[in-house]
Formats: C-alpha cells, structure tokens, sequence
C-alpha cells in the first residue's frame, strides 16, 4: 500500500471530527460537516516521511504524556498504522510507561495472524518493544 496522504492530529476536534451529524434527513447545502483544524492536519509526499513523522509524533507524545501523568496511553488502529509502528525503535523507556489498545471493528480470535490486529502488532513490533500492558478485546459467547 503506498501511503502518500497523512491525516494526523494530536488532539482532534472533539470526538466529532470528520463525521458528518447524524440524522435521517438528506444532507443539504447548509448542515455543517465537523472537521480537524487545517492547522492539525499535515500533508506528506511519501510514505517514508509519513513514517517518520508519525514515530516523531508517538515518541514525543509519550514523553509529554509520561513527564505530566507518568503514563502514556496509545490506541491504535490496524492497517498501514502497524507498518508504520512495526519500523519504530523506541529510542527511550516510555514503553515501560504505556497502556496500548486496539481501535478496531474486528471480533476475531485475538491470536489469530491473518485478521487480528493485536496478532498482527505483536508479530510485527510489539513482542520487539517488550510492551505488556495491553487493553485486549474480548467477547464472549
């Protein structure tokens, strides 16, 4: 997948950012759709400055969040987020500090390689950063 766009936003505009309002009517020319601040959004011409930029991004983040709260809490989606983690060599100890979950619309079979995300992140990065505190999706049956 050749990541050419990246949409990224430390604090985003409120738990509504990029959704449309819901309703039942048709959309017309003067409902208001939410979006992130232009200033939050960062457009990158390749997938290797996407990469570093985002392991900027999480490794100074994690630092703030440790240096005010002590922790640092990092939820991640699947897809191209954990190739982009899986290059990330964390360059100090906030993995130690951080509680990791998983963003995703799957119920699988945690362990299962092919479509779990948590799987996924710990063959790909999360097994190499000896991270252990993670919010692990569950059902039940």
């Amino acid at each position: 997948m050749n990541l050419k766009l990246l949409l990224l936003s430390c604090f985003a505009a409120g738990s509504h950012a990029f959704q449309a309002p819901r309703s039942t009517t048709s959309f017309t020319r003067t409902q208001q759709i939410y979006a992130a601040p232009a200033e939050k959004v960062h457009v990158l011409p390749t997938e290797s400055e996407v990469t570093q930029a985002v392991h900027q991004l999480v490794e100074s983040c994690a630092k703030q969040a440790i240096s005010k709260r002590g922790h640092f809490a990092l939820a991640i989606p699947g897809g191209s987020v954990l190739k982009v983690l899986s290059s990330l060599d964390p360059s100090d100890d906030w993995v130690s500090k951080t509680t990791l979950c998983f963003v995703n619309h799957k119920c699988v079979d945690i362990t299962d390689e092919s479509s779990a995300i948590e799987a996924q992140a710990r063959a790909k990065f999360l097994d190499r950063w000896g991270l252990t505190d993670i919010i692990s999706l569950n059902g039940s049956s």
